[in-house]
């Protein structure tokens, strides 16, 4: 059965959408970009959004019963995809995985983002 995950630790949703869904043991996590819960910018440098990001997604794990350890799969989407951008975003992204020992498959493109420089969905196995 499909079951929404909602928490106030993250972003309500700007759109016809649930920051994410519980089905069959994953749950399936909505962008989240380098926006605070009440709706303001994190800042404008990709550091500043990525922990954003990562924090509102670690908030939506918790809702669910999980953590940072049950990803699997994260896809990340960076404005501009530059050596320079990249580092940047790996530098405050890797911040929150030093500790994950199994660290989730990953995919980092390039996208035209409506708003902001990063924005990263992501997939976790919670058991079902």
């Amino acid at each position: 059965m499909k079951e929404k995950i909602q928490t106030n630790n993250a972003p309500a949703p700007t759109g016809p959408y649930s920051q994410a869904i519980f089905q069959d043991g994953f749950v399936f996590i909505s962008g989240q970009d380098g926006i605070h819960p009440n709706g303001e910018s994190a800042g404008e440098t990709i550091a500043l959004q990525t922990e954003a990001a990562l924090r509102n997604i670690e908030s939506i794990l918790k809702e669910a019963g999980g953590s940072l350890e049950n990803l699997v799969f994260v896809t990340c989407h960076l404005d501009e995809l530059t050596e320079e951008n990249a580092h940047e975003f790996n530098q405050a992204y890797r911040k929150y995985f030093e500790q994950v020992e199994n660290k989730p498959a990953r995919i980092t493109v390039g996208s035209q983002l409506l708003d902001g420089k990063v924005e990263i969905t992501a997939i976790a196995a919670i058991g079902s």
